[in-house]
């Protein structure tokens, strides 16, 4: 067996879960775990004596718990906290699909900040009926990503693309392997990431990774697009193909909105103008690195990567807006990947819908803000609370 057949077995890693199960060993808690319950039983009663309950305002207590929704955040295990958080971020999005004039369209809608006092904060979820026959729930929603599904003619074309980066397998196959699972390893290689020293870094690059997977797997749902290999029995992928659909990549999607946030992150307590232009340059080059690995290993088009990245792109900057506290507005955006807009040989480098100098989203024929739309969206306490505790870890 190769080192490449002894490592696909991991890609059951993919997302989080290779991390989670680490959790559970933090601070002290794995050194209760080992005492065996009969030597505590027994240990209590050689010391516990005769019970008294102790006299009001006499004795040793803890103080009363705060009544809040992100008061008590810093006392639980990041397994726990996950669940408040993760169900914030997705509080105030909504994914719906519709048809019109014949193409198939998906959503991911964004609740305004202005409607926030209506009292309901419903999850992301899939709405079945048409979003114009009012589908979604009342409020202000705003488009925040909007794409329709690619045409055949403009994945036919792509194949071609696919079938010449194959010439690149030898060369890329321990990176294609190694960036299965997720790539810490690879952002910790740009910027000094370490376990023990950057506990809440770890905890907010989960947490956005976990929204990039929700939103890139409610499009792959929708438009179902085949897989490479599955329109050409020459494209024969390097690795086992993931199950779920193509279109928008999702490693695309992912590490862009990590190399986003991240920079975000590492750079804001910076002024070295020369260096932070260096480290986005360096992020956002492996972000789409890591995306073209996959279009090498055969199992993505470049359509895909240029539609994950600006999924991406978006993901990142609603993140942003939940979780600082000011109230910026989130551009939004349509992708639109029509033979008419995507010439023919359409290929994915990382610079077609960001410059990485000016650091600014940049528009093509099939990529364009929605015009005159924006989302206003509002800050959330409790992620505010912990990017403040992530930002403290870069002092």
């Amino acid at each position: 067996m190769s080192w490449l057949e002894g490592m696909e077995g991991m890609e059951g890693m993919e997302g989080m879960e290779g991390m989670e199960g680490m959790e559970g060993m933090e601070g002290m808690q794995a050194m209760f775990q080992r005492f065996p319950s009969g030597a505590l039983i027994t240990h209590r009663d050689g010391i516990v004596g005769s019970w008294a309950i102790p006299a009001v305002g006499v004795g040793w207590t803890l103080p009363p718990r705060t009544f809040s929704t992100d008061g008590n955040l810093k006392l639980w295990d990041p397994r726990i906290r996950s669940f408040v958080l993760e169900s914030e971020l997705l509080s105030r999005l909504c994914f719906g699909v519709d048809t019109v004039g014949g193409g198939k369209w998906a959503t991911l809608w964004a609740l305004e900040v202005a409607t926030a006092a209506t009292g309901s904060n419903p999850p992301m979820w899939n709405a079945p009926a048409a979003i114009n026959a009012g589908s979604i729930p009342a409020g202000n929603w705003t488009p925040l990503v909007q794409m329709q599904e690619p045409e055949p003619a403009v994945l036919d074309d792509q194949l071609n693309l696919v079938a010449g980066y194959a010439d690149l397998r030898a060369d890329r196959a321990r990176e294609i392997v190694a960036q299965i699972q997720v790539q810490y390893s690879f952002w910790g290689s740009v910027v000094p990431l370490f376990t023990a020293r950057h506990k809440r870094t770890f905890e907010l690059i989960r947490l956005v990774l976990q929204l990039a997977k929700y939103a890139e797997m409610n499009f792959k749902n929708a438009f179902g697009v085949q897989r490479p290999h599955e329109r050409s029995a020459q494209i024969q992928p390097m690795i086992s193909t993931p199950i779920h659909a193509s279109f928008p990549s999702g490693h695309s999607t992912e590490a862009i909105t990590v190399a986003r946030v991240l920079y975000e992150l590492v750079s804001q307590n910076s002024a070295n103008a020369n260096g932070k232009q260096q480290l986005r340059t360096m992020l956002l080059r492996q972000a789409a690195r890591i995306a073209i690995n996959r279009t090498v290993a055969g199992v993505h088009y470049p359509i895909d990567s240029l539609a994950g990245q600006m999924l991406g792109l978006s993901i990142a900057e609603y993140a942003l807006a939940r979780m600082r506290p000011t109230i910026n507005p989130v551009d939004t955006w349509q992708f639109v990947p029509t033979a008419a807009n995507v010439p023919n040989s359409t290929d994915f480098t990382g610079h077609e819908l960001y410059d990485f100098v000016n650091n600014n989203r940049t528009a093509t024929a099939y990529a364009q803000p929605l015009a005159g739309s924006a989302a206003n969206v509002t800050t959330s306490p409790s992620l505010a609370w912990l990017w403040g505790e992530a930002l403290l870890e870069w002092q």
